[in-house]
């Protein structure tokens, strides 16, 4: 288990991280961390004016596959609203909006964001580089997917699967209406570059798959909300990836030339009260 996973042992209160053990140096000025944010989230939206050729076969491969699976779309939705009993249906009802508990809304900014701020704020307040950092990546993905996402919806219009049973309902340029927004899918997208993020970023070991399994999820059940088309999930996932991806990378570089031009400050890790883990 990654040291980031093993310093979410927090307790319910920021008054208790507080009075962790101090570290022995500096996390460096709240004032770098903003620089740096902002630079990654620059680095993502800039990055499609940056790609060399390796971006094109993956880029290619991705497309196909959305591409392909657009004329499945009607059918797989058709499949998932006519077989509610079957059993990969049953194992999605955690992830759907009847369910008792939002879960599927890990997926969204109003989750995410505060539960990132509350690591980057814990990882300030207890010197601990790996949670300031988690916190500091995941919403920078969320926030860099949230952008393109706008960007996108301006561009192009789908009515959603919940509003029509055409999935060819496309218009471009785009419309405001929330029901148009259907391609790409933003639960998984927001949720997918947290995960990359955190799996490239760090060795997660059996969590790993687990958080990948999460996010799927998310996305399909979605999709059996009538909110997403197939491939707009898949669209959504791979653009979640591929954001995760990039951050993960930036904060690796940053670490390791940081590291050569002094020491780098590692926290003490806190094991207290409950422990959750994202």
């Amino acid at each position: 288990m990654s040291h980031f996973l093993r310093s979410l042992a927090l307790s319910g209160s920021l008054a208790v991280v507080a009075r962790a053990v101090p570290a022995q140096s500096s996390l460096g000025p709240e004032r770098r961390d903003i620089g740096d944010f902002r630079g990654d989230l620059w680095a993502v939206w800039s990055s499609p004016a940056h790609a060399d050729r390796r971006a094109i076969a993956p880029v290619a491969g991705i497309t196909a596959a959305v591409v392909l699976t657009a004329f499945r779309d009607s059918v797989i939705y058709a499949w998932m609203t006519t077989h509610p009993n079957s059993f990969a249906m049953q194992a999605l009802a955690p992830m759907r909006e009847h369910w008792k508990l939002p879960l599927y809304e890990l997926g969204s900014g109003q989750y995410l964001l505060p539960l990132s701020g509350l690591a980057y704020v814990a990882g300030r307040l207890s010197h601990d580089p790996a949670l300031r950092d988690g916190g500091l990546g995941c919403a920078a993905g969320h926030l860099s997917s949230a952008v393109l996402r706008d960007v996108i919806y301006l561009s192009i219009s789908r009515v959603r699967p919940h509003d029509t049973p055409k999935p060819d309902r496309i218009s471009v340029p785009g419309k405001r209406a929330w029901m148009r927004h259907s391609f790409l899918s933003g639960h998984i997208a927001n949720s997918m570059a947290c995960a990359s993020f955190l799996s490239h970023r760090y060795s997660l070991g059996v969590a790993e798959p687990f958080a990948y399994a999460y996010v799927t999820a998310i996305g399909l059940g979605r999709m059996a909300d009538g909110w997403h088309w197939a491939s707009d999930t898949m669209a959504g996932a791979a653009v979640g990836f591929a954001i995760g991806k990039l951050i993960a990378e930036r904060q690796e570089f940053r670490v390791a030339s940081r590291a050569n031009a002094g020491p780098v400050a590692v926290g003490t890790p806190i094991r207290v009260g409950w422990s959750f883990t994202f």
